[in-house]
C-alpha cells in the first residue's frame, strides 16, 4: 500500500552524525539495503520529505509503525519567538525499538535542510529562533520494528517574562493598538506592575543602550545573544545597568515606573523587540508564558488495521480537515496509521496519505457481497495500474468482495488469498 516509484539517493556524508545516518550506514555495511525490506525503508525515509501532511501547533497524534510503513512526516509553521518542543512516547516497553526523529527547515526553493535531531536514547527535540520558519518533522522506526508512538508538538516562548513576578495576565496593551488618536500604532506590549517592581533581562546578552527620550522616558536596551534581536524597556523609574554590561536572563535592569509620555498613567513597562532591518516585532509570542493544552485522544481499536468506511468520507491534507485531497465512497478501504483529536490519519490503497474525520469504520473480514467471475483476471497487490500480480484467477471462480477503492474491488478467494480486482461493472451494495 506504499508507493515504490522513488529513487534512493546515494550516501553523501562520509561521517554520519545523526542516529538515523549511523543506522543507515550500518544497514549498508550489512548489505541489508539490498533486501526488499531495506530498500523500502530507505525509500520511505526519503519519500516523506517531499510528501508530508500539514498540522497546526499545539498538536498530538498517535502513530502506527510497522514494516509496511516505517516513516511519517509533519509539516508546520513555527512562529518567530517560539521554541518548538517535539516529544515522543512509545506505547509499551520494547527494548529493541529504534526511533529516529529529524527536524528540517523547508527553504524558499522547497528543499529540506536538517536543523535538529533527536539524540540517541532521548525522546525530545527543542528548537526555536527569531523568525517564522516552515519546518518538517520526520519520524522513522528501525527495520522490522512495530510500534505505536504518541507524538506531541508544543511551543514555549524563547524569552523570559521581562517583569519579575508577572505574566501574560498582566499585559494591559497589545501590539498594534492605536496611539495618538490613530496616528501611530503601538510597537510593543505594556505590562502593569507597581512602581519599583524589578524589570529583568528576558535573555542573556549585553546592554546596548541606557538613556532617556521623550516617548520612553528612562529606557534600557539589551542585545540578545544568539537571536539577533534587541529588547527595549521603557518608562523605567530607575536604571540599574550601564552600557556594555553583560547580563544573564533574570538579571535586574531597572524598575517599573511611568516616565516619558506615560507620566499621566499608572506605572507599567513598555516592552519592545527590534530585529535589525526588519524593525519592530510583536513581543507577545516571545514572552507568552501560558501553557499550551494538548487534546486527549480516545482509545481506538483501528490503529494499525485495514478497515472500510461505513459511509462516504473526505480525505484531507491538513489535520484541521480543511484542505481536501480526495473523496471516498462508502465501503472504500483505508489503512488507519494514526489517530488525532479530530479523526484518523490514513493511508489509501494507492499510497496517498491524509486525514479523515471521525467516522464509522468496519472490519474488512466480513464480505459485502460475492462476485462470480466471467473471465480470467489478475489478482493484484495494489489498486493501481502496473501493480504486481498476486495470482491469476480463472473465469469460473467466485470471490468475496471485502471493499472498494476507485475502480477496484478488494476480494478474498475461496482458498483465502486476498488482493484487488478491476471492476467489470459497477458493483451493487456500495
Amino acid at each position: 500500500m506504499t508507493s515504490c516509484n522513488i529513487r534512493i539517493p546515494p550516501i553523501t556524508q562520509w561521517f554520519p552524525t545523526t542516529p538515523r545516518e549511523i543506522y543507515e550506514r550500518d544497514l549498508r555495511r550489512q548489505k541489508l539495503d539490498r533486501t526488499p525490506a531495506g530498500r523500502a525503508w530507505l525509500r520511505q525515509g526519503e519519500a516523506v520529505l517531499s510528501d508530508s501532511l500539514l498540522v497546526g501547533i499545539p498538536y498530538r497524534e498517535k502513530n502506527y509503525f510497522a514494516d509496511s510503513i516505517t516513516a511519517h512526516s509533519y509539516r508546520f509553521t513555527l512562529p518567530a519567538g517560539r521554541r518548538l518542543r517535539v516529544s515522543t512516547d512509545p506505547i509499551g516497553n520494547d527494548s529493541t525499538l529504534r526511533l529516529f526523529a529529524d527536524l528540517f527547515r523547508i527553504t524558499e526553493t522547497g528543499t529540506t535542510e536538517r536543523v535538529a535531531y533527536m539524540a540517541k536514547d532521548d525522546s525530545v527535540i527543542s528548537y526555536g529562533g527569531s523568525k517564522d520558519e516552515s519546518l518538517l518533522l520526520r519520524l522513522q522506526t528501525g527495520l522490522h520494528n512495530k510500534a505505536t508512538i504518541t507524538l506531541d508538538l508544543t511551543t514555549e516562548p524563547v524569552l523570559g517574562f521581562p517583569v519579575a513576578g508577572r505574566g501574560r495576565a498582566d499585559i494591559i496593551s497589545y501590539w498594534g493598538a492605536d496611539r495618538d488618536a490613530g496616528r501611530r500604532r503601538h510597537e510593543g506590549i505594556d505590562i502593569r506592575a507597581p512602581r519599583g517592581t524589578p524589570v529583568v533581562a528576558a535573555a542573556d546578552g549585553f546592554v546596548s543602550n541606557v538613556g532617556t527620550n521623550n516617548l520612553g522616558g528612562k529606557v534600557v536596551s539589551v542585545s540578545v545573544t544568539g537571536l539577533s534581536v534587541s529588547l527595549y524597556y521603557a518608562h523605567l523609574d530607575t536604571q540599574l545597568v550601564s552600557i556594555g554590561q553583560r547580563v544573564k536572563q533574570g538579571d535586574t535592569l531597572g524598575t517599573v515606573g511611568n516616565t516619558g509620555n506615560a507620566i499621566t498613567t499608572a506605572p507599567h513597562l513598555h516592552f519592545g523587540i527590534y530585529g535589525g532591518w526588519s524593525g519592530a516585532r510583536n513581543p507577545l509570542p516571545y514572552v507568552d508564558d501560558r501553557p499550551e493544552r494538548l487534546p486527549k485522544l480516545a482509545t481506538s481499536r483501528w490503529i494499525g488495521d485495514t478497515a472500510r468506511l461505513a459511509q462516504k468520507a473526505t480525505v484531507f491534507r491538513t489535520s484541521d480537515l480543511k484542505e481536501r485531497v480526495a473523496s471516498l465512497d462508502r465501503h472504500s478501504v483505508v489503512w488507519v496509521t494514526g489517530q488525532t483529536a479530530r479523526g484518523y490519519r490514513v493511508l489509501l490503497p494507492d499510497g496517498t496519505h491524509g486525514y479523515i474525520g471521525t467516522t464509522t469504520l468496519q472490519p474488512i473480514e466480513g464480505q459485502i457481497t460475492r462476485r462470480k467471475l466471467n473471465t480470467p483476471l489478475p489478482l493484484v497487490a495494489q489498486p493501481v495500474d502496473g501493480a504486481g500480480t498476486v495470482r491469476s484467477l480463472t473465469g469460473n471462480e467466485t470471490v468475496e468482495v471485502l471493499g472498494y477503492y476507485e475502480n477496484f474491488q478488494l476480494v478474498r478467494t475461496e482458498d483465502g488469498a486476498t488482493g484487488w480486482l478491476p471492476e467489470e461493472q459497477p458493483a451493487s451494495g456500495r
